[in-house]
């Protein structure tokens, strides 16, 4: 498959989807419980699992097997983002980034799309990216 091709870069945005739920599990870790910025993780956590499974959806009706181009999740050596102890901004400021990543290759990934149907879970993700991006912004939690 070509960098160009459709598939690959829904295949792109599926490899990163994984790679940032192994992030969001860190930062989950890195985030006491009782904070608001770890309920924001959480949802976000859910949002990726969600958007994993589309795009595994899409790639199964399209007749490509995602791990015929990627590892798996299992086969991944996730980078240790914060080796020491963080606070919330941290996390939030290294999550925001991370997010930008992942819209900016979404928006391309969907440009790329010859059809409707394997553009719309990639909308589906930008929308909810952006929604995300709000709540995490918005994840203070007063001290």
């Amino acid at each position: 498959m070509s960098p160009d091709d459709p598939i690959a870069s829904l295949n792109q945005v599926l490899s990163e989807v994984i790679d940032e739920i192994a992030a969001i599990k860190q930062a989950r870790r890195a985030v006491p419980a009782t904070h608001a910025l770890h309920r924001t993780l959480d949802r976000l956590f859910a949002d990726l699992v969600a958007w994993k499974e589309l795009l595994i959806e899409r790639d199964e009706v399209l007749g490509v097997s995602p791990l015929a181009v990627m590892p798996s999740a299992a086969g991944r050596r996730p980078a240790n983002l914060w080796p020491h102890s963080v606070d919330d901004d941290e996390v939030r400021r290294t999550i925001d980034e991370h997010i930008d990543r992942l819209q900016e290759h979404v928006r391309s990934a969907i440009v790329e799309q010859a059809n409707e149907e394997s553009r719309a879970p990639l909308v589906e993700m930008q929308q909810g990216l952006l929604v995300n991006k709000r709540a995490l912004e918005e994840s203070v939690d007063s001290h």
